[in-house]
C-alpha cells in the first residue's frame, strides 16, 4: 500500500506543477498584491507601505489580506528571484501536503483501502487542483487547518502531538480571517467534550490553550485595534496595524446581524457547496463543480452515515476521534452560515471534511450492494477516472485560454511595455481592466509588472531599476478615462481599446496588446 501512496503524491504534484507559470495565466490582483508585499519583505523587513513585519497586511487599505502565505514565498523569491514560479511553488506544496494528510487521517477512521481511495480523490478533485495552481493568501487556509486536525488527532494519544496542533491552529489566523471566528469555536468545544468525557487532562488542555493564545495573540491584538480603533503597535519582533479605511467586518453576520442576510447566507452556502453550482472561473470549471457533480449523493450518504456511526459508537475513544471529524464538518457549516454569501474560496475549509466522507459515502454505497458491490466499485472507478480525464483537459485547454483575460495578462504586458519607454515622465493608467474597472487593481498589478520596489513607492528613493524618476505619486497615476482632463504636455497613457473615444485628437498609438494600448497624447 505505501508504493501505492507515493504514486498517488508524485503523480498528484506533478500534475500541479506542470505549466504553473502559464496556467492560470497572468496574475490575480491579490496574487500580486501578496507577491508585491513579499517581494519588498524578503528586501527590507517592511511591506510596501513601509511597515516592519506585519501581522496583518494593509492591502488594498479599506480590505485587507493575511500574511502567512507571503512570508512562505519569502524564501522562495530568495532563492528564485521575483518571479511567478517563486510566487505559486509555496501554495503547490502545502496543497500535496495537504494530499498525504487526506491520507494519513483517513486511516484513523476507515480502512486502508478507503484511505488511499479517499487520497486519489483528492488527488484529482476539482477545488483542490484549481486552488493549488495560484496564490490566493486564504486558500492556505484549509490545508494549516487539516495539519493542525491530524496534529490534534494524534495528539490524544501524544501530548506533544497535542501541543504541535496548537502552533499549527494558531498559525491559521495568519491565513485567513474567517479562522478568528472558525478555529476557537472548534477547539472550544472539542476541548470541553474532552474534558467532559475525560478524554484528555486539565492540565494538557490550559497548556494548549496557552500555546495556542501565544501564536494567535498578535493577530487577536491586531483584530481588536481595529473593532476599538486604536493606533498601531509596534514591537522589536512585528508589527500590529491599525487600518482606519477598514470595512472589512461587514462580510461577518454577526457584525451586522438580520434575519435576511443570514437566509442569503445559507442559500449561499447549499448552492456552492451542496448543489455545486458555478461560481467564479478561478474557483470551479462550471461542468464539474468543486466536487464533481456525481459526488453530491455519496457526500449526503457519508454525512448521514457517518453521524450515525458517531452516536451508535459505544467506545469513547472511538466517538472522541469521530466527533473531531464531524466538527471539522460543522465548522465548515459554521463558516458559511456566518459569511457574507460565500463562494468556494471563502467556505473552502468545508471542502477537505466533504471529500473524506465523500469517500466514507461511497464505500458504505459499496458495502450496501453486497454482491453487486463490486461491479458498482468498477463502475465508480471507471467515473470517477473519466471525469477526472475530462476535468484535465478541459483545465489545460478551454480554461487556459479562458483564464488569462480574468488574470489580467495583456495589461501586465502592457503596462510593462509603457514603463520601459524612457522619453516619458509620467504615465497615466485606465483603471479599466476589461472585466472590472478599479484604480487600486490598476496599481498594484502596475506594481508587481513593472517591479516597482518598495522604497521607490514609499518615495525614499527616485532610482526605479536603475533609472532616475520623478516621485512614485508623480510619475504613476491611475485613472478614469472618461473623467480625466489632459494637460498641456506630451502625456503617455494606457488605456483599454474601448476609452479611445475618450482621447483628444492627434493622439499616437505607440503599442498595442490585444485590447490595450499605449498611446501619446499632445500637450493640449
Amino acid at each position: 500500500m505505501k508504493k501505492y501512496f507515493w504514486i498517488i503524491l508524485i503523480a498528484a504534484f506533478a500534475v500541479r506543477i506542470i505549466g504553473i507559470a502559464t496556467i492560470p495565466g497572468g496574475i490575480n490582483q491579490d496574487e500580486a498584491m501578496g507577491a508585491v508585499d513579499a517581494w519588498a519583505l524578503s528586501m527590507y523587513g517592511t511591506d510596501r507601505f513601509g511597515i516592519f513585519l506585519p501581522v496583518h497586511f494593509t492591502a488594498w487599505r479599506y480590505s485587507q489580506m493575511s500574511v502567512l502565505l507571503a512570508y512562505l514565498m519569502i524564501p522562495f523569491i530568495k532563492i528564485m528571484g521575483f518571479n511567478i514560479y517563486a510566487i505559486r511553488l509555496p501554495m503547490v506544496l502545502m496543497s500535496t501536503m495537504g494530499i498525504a494528510l487526506t491520507y494519513l487521517i483517513s486511516k484513523k477512521f476507515f480502512s486502508e483501502k478507503t484511505s488511499l481511495a479517499i487520497m486519489a480523490l483528492v488527488a484529482i478533485n476539482p477545488w483542490h487542483f484549481m486552488q493549488s495552481r495560484w496564490a490566493l493568501d486564504c486558500n492556505l487556509f484549509p490545508h494549516l487547518f487539516l495539519l493542525g486536525f491530524y496534529l490534534l488527532l494524534l495528539g490524544l494519544e501524544k501530548k506533544r502531538y497535542l501541543y504541535l496542533s496548537m502552533i499549527a491552529f494558531g498559525l491559521t489566523f495568519y491565513c485567513y480571517g474567517v479562522a478568528v471566528y472558525s478555529v476557537p469555536v472548534f477547539l472550544f468545544v472539542y476541548a470541553a467534550w474532552c474534558l467532559w468525557k475525560k478524554q484528555l487532562p486539565f492540565k494538557d488542555i490550559l497548556i494548549s490553550i496557552v500555546i495556542f493564545m501565544a501564536v494567535a495573540l498578535p493577530e487577536i491584538i491586531t483584530m481588536a485595534l481595529n473593532v476599538f480603533h486604536r493606533p498601531t503597535i509596534e514591537t522589536p519582533l512585528f508589527t500590529m496595524p491599525y487600518f482606519p479605511e477598514s470595512v472589512r467586518g461587514n462580510d461577518i453576520l454577526f457584525m451586522n446581524f438580520s434575519f435576511e442576510q443570514l437566509g442569503k447566507n445559507i442559500m449561499a452556502t447549499i448552492k456552492q457547496v451542496f448543489l455545486q453550482m458555478p461560481d467564479s472561473l478561478f474557483n470551479t470549471l462550471p461542468a464539474f463543480g468543486p466536487l464533481y457533480h456525481i459526488s453530491i449523493p455519496f457526500i449526503l450518504i457519508g454525512i448521514v452515515h457517518f453521524t450515525k456511526r458517531l452516536f451508535a459508537e459505544k467506545d469513547m475513544k472511538k466517538q472522541t476521534i469521530d466527533l473531531a471529524l464531524w466538527g471539522f464538518l460543522i465548522t465548515g457549516i459554521w463558516v458559511g452560515l456566518i459569511t457574507y454569501e460565500v463562494n468556494v474560496n471563502r467556505i473552502n475549509i468545508i471542502f477537505y471534511p466533504l471529500i473524506l466522507l465523500c469517500g466514507y459515502g461511497i464505500w458504505q454505497t459499496i458495502d450496501w450492494c453486497g454482491n453487486h458491490g463490486k461491479k458498482l466499485r468498477n463502475g465508480l472507478l471507471l467515473s470517477y477516472t473519466l471525469f477526472g480525464i475530462a476535468f484535465f483537459t478541459q483545465y489545460f485547454t478551454d480554461f487556459a485560454k479562458d483564464i488569462p483575460s480574468y488574470f489580467n495578462v495583456d495589461f501586465l504586458e502592457i503596462a510593462q511595455d509603457a514603463d520601459q519607454m524612457e522619453d516619458y515622465d509620467s504615465l497615466y493608467i485606465t483603471s479599466n481592466m476589461g472585466w472590472q474597472t478599479n484604480p487600486d487593481m490598476a496599481e498594484i498589478l502596475t506594481q508587481y509588472s513593472c517591479k516597482i520596489d518598495a522604497q521607490y513607492y514609499q518615495e525614499k528613493t527616485m532610482t526605479h531599476q536603475g533609472r532616475q524618476l520623478l516621485p512614485y505619486s508623480e510619475r504613476y497615476h491611475f485613472v478614469h478615462m472618461k473623467d480625466q482632463t489632459f494637460e498641456d504636455r506630451t502625456s503617455l497613457y494606457v488605456i483599454h481599446q474601448s476609452e479611445i473615444g475618450y482621447l483628444p485628437q492627434g493622439y499616437e498609438v505607440l503599442s498595442q496588446n490585444n485590447s490595450f494600448l499605449v498611446v501619446k497624447v499632445p500637450a493640449m
